[in-house]
């Protein structure tokens, strides 16, 4: 063998190492988002969980790190960014909900009576009312209707004032729900007519020693028939640790748990029993509190059981617009509003012609990302908020939507200024305020007992835009421990200097 053969062979043995290295995917070689990733997987009280996590350089769709990508688990609140997006794609940022002021009969303008009924025919508006936005504050939308109404020209109605919920499914809670979820604020349903964030509240005043029994001061709004069965105790906590119990249409609820002690005004949230009805009820009280005579007591079509249109056809004399779906939206997911997911779940149904009710809008939903070219195997939507245990997805899945969104979406702009920042952090104020170093981090957080998940965007110290998905399930440690662990992802993600 000549001098120059050997020398060759032995530069060629030497790059050999170098070149396989060099030719290992980023995900399989040793840097420090893989490193962070390895503690977490071995972290002892994940060792009955199940992880998976998925972060994509959106540039060039290089994986950076990754665990089980395609294996399928709840996602809970992280799941809002599938509605979100479906909504934003399918209906557009300026998409408004509609609420129409109707009556029926005709009006006698001589004697001022309308010889009929007051219809509020509900849109889907969500936010009717709401405490979220400035333009819905402060029972702005009462007083405009109670202006329209007086331009009418009349002083009395011979029937009543109606809400009509009929554009959604009856049912308002998806029915895969927990009963310990159904009677709280978070646990409020989807109403074709909602309002008021379909919330009331509960004042109590706690007394000074643990076990006395918590007083109840007032409920606002009122409530017509609410009944409160109330075993609330104080206790030496610092947190809300009750839970209200009570079905859709039932006025009755039963309220359990502990509040902390001493204080003389503390607010526990519950769901409105029956929103169509308080809408209907609100109109009559501030019509009547303005002299406005009505014949009969104020109800609701579902409560009738009849044609809402007894007499004939129905007039609109007035229409409330809600926000832009775009400022819906980033209230949806920086607040992580259960809500204003389901309305815009089911929203996605009623604009595609199909019954507006949770499983026919989620196969809008799924058809739709099919559509885009997404593996929908495993994808199960049982709701629009995440709330329920039913709900599925990948990391493969939830990196594939937000890939599109950047890389694909019209819509990017709008969707990205909706998620959780350090500016408006929402969901993630601990995590800011536990690292105020981070700055691009941009995520929507998931928490149901036993599920923490975390999705979204950030930009690395080497210049990346990466997008990632997390997800655990079935820990053993409290959901607070669990986060920060999982929270170390994307401290990881943002140092990448790769």
């Amino acid at each position: 063998m000549t001098r120059n053969r050997i020398g060759l062979l032995i530069f060629l043995l030497l790059i050999s190492p170098m070149s396989k290295a060099q030719l290992r995917p980023l995900h399989k070689k040793n840097h420090s988002v893989n490193e962070q990733l390895k503690n977490i997987i071995n972290f002892p009280d994940f060792k009955t969980a199940g992880i998976a996590f998925l972060a994509v350089d959106l540039q060039t769709q290089e994986i950076i790190s990754q665990h089980q990508p395609d294996l399928a688990l709840k996602p809970a609140s992280t799941l809002k960014l599938f509605t979100t997006a479906s909504a934003l794609e399918l209906l557009h940022p300026n998409y408004k909900f509609q609420t129409l002021l109707e009556y029926t009969g005709t009006l006698d303008t001589n004697s001022h009576v309308l010889h009929g009924n007051i219809i509020i025919k509900g849109g889907g508006d969500p936010t009717l009312g709401s405490v979220h936005f400035e333009q819905t504050k402060m029972h702005i939308f009462l007083n405009l209707w109670l202006e329209a109404f007086k331009k009418l020209g009349i002083d009395s109605i011979s029937g009543g004032i109606i809400g009509d919920a009929s554009l959604y499914h009856p049912d308002p809670i998806p029915k895969t729900w927990s009963w310990i979820n159904l009677g709280n604020y978070f646990g409020a349903g989807a109403c074709g007519l909602t309002i008021y964030d379909n919330t009331y509240t509960i004042h109590f005043t706690t007394g000074n020693s643990t076990g006395d029994t918590a007083k109840i001061n007032e409920i606002v709004p009122y409530i017509p028939d609410l009944v409160l069965e109330s075993t609330v105790m104080a206790d030496s906590i610092n947190y809300d640790n009750t839970n209200i119990f009570g079905a859709p249409f039932q006025n009755k609820r039963i309220v359990r748990g502990t509040l902390p002690l001493k204080r003389t005004d503390f607010q526990v949230k519950g769901a409105v029993p029956d929103p169509a009805y308080l809408a209907a009820y609100e109109l009559h009280r501030i019509l009547s509190d303005n002299g406005i005579k009505i014949n009969t007591a104020p109800t609701t079509l579902r409560q009738m059981q009849a044609n809402i249109h007894p007499q004939g056809q129905s007039t609109t004399f007035d229409t409330i617009y809600s926000p832009p779906l775009s400022e819906i939206i980033k209230q949806t997911n920086t607040k992580s509003i259960n809500l204003y997911a389901e309305h815009c779940l089911l929203q996605l149904a009623q604009e595609a012609g199909t019954i507006p009710f949770t499983d026919s809008a989620a196969q809008v939903l799924k058809r739709f990302w099919k559509a885009q070219g997404m593996d929908i195997q495993g994808l199960r939507i049982a709701d629009g908020s995440g709330l329920s245990h039913y709900n599925a997805l990948t990391p493969r899945q939830m990196v594939y939507l937000l890939s599109y969104l950047k890389n694909s979406s019209p819509h990017f702009d709008v969707f990205y200024e909706s998620l959780p920042h350090k500016n408006n952090p929402g969901t993630l104020k601990n995590y800011y305020e536990q690292n105020p170093e981070i700055k691009t981090v941009r995520a929507k957080s998931g928490t149901v007992d036993g599920c923490k998940a975390f999705a979204g965007y950030v930009k690395s110290k080497s210049g990346r835009e990466i997008a990632f998905c997390v997800i655990a399930n079935n820990f053993s440690c409290p959901g607070r421990q669990a986060s920060i662990e999982l929270e170390k992802l994307m401290t990881a993600l943002e140092n990448f200097d790769k």
